[in-house]
């Protein structure tokens, strides 16, 4: 006679420890539980490659609704860009299940793992009618588009929604982004916008953006590659990019989603100048080789001008970098006195102390980062002034264009 258990479904994810989930596990009547071929077996799900998924996302980036099923510790280590995800097992629960069919069987395991997924069918609805689910076309994926993708869409589809599931699940994407970036060379042509710090060349890449392809490489990281780069994103709570597999996919939704052209070697992408890495991620050696031979345009502004873009990027609106900054200059404290002297370290940690955060930028910004941060050398093919930011964009996306149609005469010559 099957034992009753003395724990209740709705608090399984409040197991006091590994013995009270195996003493829920041994009171389960599992014997009935079908295999997750037969669960599956009367629902046909249309599968789709990523390159096709690629392809929907740049021709029609908002038709598109991409659901990741996995937990949300591996979304967060590395996702496909633009994804939503509603975990089917979440970190905990897959936890439990990963233990369930290591000790006990694979049947005990698939049983726990629907007791967790069945109860959500609620909030998988509100997911998708929040994001207009109905208007667009869904497509599922889990890590290698095994059972996690498999019963999602099943959920899904049992809501009334047609659904197809990515063929080989992230894991895909991976191979696919790693091929990409294994590759000798960058087909597309690149120019590059350089410039000291603090000179805008950041907003100058966003708003080009809005009107041609752009790679940003910081966005990327989610750093500004210096070694206080993280303070303009922590001070807004914006999460890290957790390592260099999230990095190159971001990265390669730049290069893939913001091509407008049908061919890669008919297009070209804007890019901010970067040193081989941003933060600590390293950028793909085919991308930052064709860096290295791209035109330039070197961006110039006002050291008032610069004090002030960094100290708003760094500080924020009621000087939240002040701590963060205080930390990271404490914490190095040694290679600070030795890149810019003692007197000025310590007159630069009065000046956070006392809340003079624009002095601290000037400083800083004059004795450290326009002494280390030097061009590369390149003769620019034109310069810009960023003080007035919109004269810069049309300047800039005026030689852009040039550049572009110079590209398209000398291949049709070549040919």
């Amino acid at each position: 006679m099957k034992r009753k258990s003395a724990i209740s479904y709705s608090v399984m994810n409040e197991f006091k420890g590994d013995k009270q989930l195996f003493e829920f596990i041994r009171s389960a009547n599992i014997s009935q539980t079908p295999s997750l071929k037969e669960l599956l077996s009367n629902y046909q799900s249309d599968t789709i490659i990523i390159s096709d998924v690629l392809s929907k996302l740049r021709q029609h980036n908002d038709r598109l609704l991409l659901i990741d099923a996995r937990s949300q510790a591996e979304f967060e280590d590395s996702e496909i860009p633009g994804a939503v995800n509603f975990p089917v097992l979440t970190n905990t629960e897959r936890h439990n299940v990963g233990l369930i069919y290591k000790k006990y069987s694979q049947a005990a395991a698939l049983w726990l793992a629907l007791k967790y997924a069945q109860p959500k069918a609620d909030d998988l609805n509100k997911i998708l009618t929040g994001h207009n689910a109905a208007e667009r076309e869904i497509v599922v994926y889990c890590w290698r588009g095994g059972g996690r993708s498999g019963y999602l869409s099943k959920m899904i589809s049992d809501l009334g929604y047609k659904v197809s599931t990515l063929k080989g699940g992230h894991k895909s994407f991976r191979r696919y982004v790693n091929e990409y970036f294994s590759r000798k060379n960058f087909h597309s042509g690149l120019i590059e916008l350089t410039g000291m710090t603090g000179s805008g060349k950041t907003m100058l890449l966003k708003e080009t953006g809005k009107s041609i392809p752009i790679i940003d490489l910081e966005n990327s990281a989610l750093h500004y590659s210096s070694l206080l780069g993280r303070i303009p994103y922590d001070i807004k709570s914006i999460p890290e990019v957790k390592n260099q597999a999230a990095f190159e996919n971001r990265v390669f939704a730049d290069v893939c989603l913001n091509r407008m052209e049908k061919s890669e070697e008919e297009e070209i992408y804007l890019i901010e100048s970067e040193s081989r890495k941003v933060g600590d991620f390293i950028i793909p050696e085919m991308l930052f080789n064709r860096m290295l031979t791209a035109p330039v345009i070197r961006v110039d502004s006002a050291v008032e001008y610069r004090v002030k873009r960094l100290n708003r990027d760094y500080f924020g609106e009621n000087n939240e970098g002040i701590e963060p900054m205080l930390n990271i200059m404490k914490s190095k404290e040694t290679f600070f006195r030795q890149q810019l002297s003692s007197s000025t370290y310590k007159e630069l940690i009065g000046n956070l102390e006392r809340g003079e955060t624009e002095k601290f930028t000037e400083i800083m910004l004059i004795k450290y980062y326009d002494v280390k941060y030097k061009d590369k050398g390149k003769i620019p093919v034109a310069v810009v002034n960023a003080d007035h930011a919109q004269d810069a964009v049309k300047e800039i996306l005026e030689i852009y264009r040039k550049n572009k149609q110079s590209r398209r005469n000398a291949s049709s010559n070549s040919a």
